[in-house]
């Protein structure tokens, strides 16, 4: 009895892991979808293109994507150890600080 509830659990996992290997396509598209929402690379700092969708913020100034930027603003004293952001960038602790980005430079 226990060897077939055994048996049976291994076949429900091996089904269920082939029918989830079936979507890769599904995924590609949410990576895409993910890395679309942030800046391209070679991106102007300070440009309407530098931007991190995903966290609002400039992406050359984004330290959650980018952990080696903590240091400069820790550095500078732009940091909040309690939320883990430069108080430039925390709206918990700076409810009215807006973080607005550039608008579209027109050609």
């Amino acid at each position: 009895m226990r060897r077939s509830i055994l048996l049976s659990a291994a076949l429900f996992v091996f089904a269920a892991v082939s029918a989830f290997g079936a979507l890769p396509a599904m995924a590609g598209e949410e990576v895409q979808a993910e890395e679309s929402a942030h800046a391209a690379e070679g991106a102007k700092p300070g440009s309407y293109e530098d931007w991190c969708d995903e966290h609002k913020v400039p992406e050359s100034q984004c330290t959650r994507c980018d952990k080696a930027l903590i240091p400069v603003f820790k550095a500078t004293g732009d940091w909040c150890d309690k939320h883990g952001l430069p108080n430039s960038h925390d709206l918990k602790c700076n409810p009215d600080l807006k973080i607005i980005r550039p608008p579209k430079e027109s050609a």
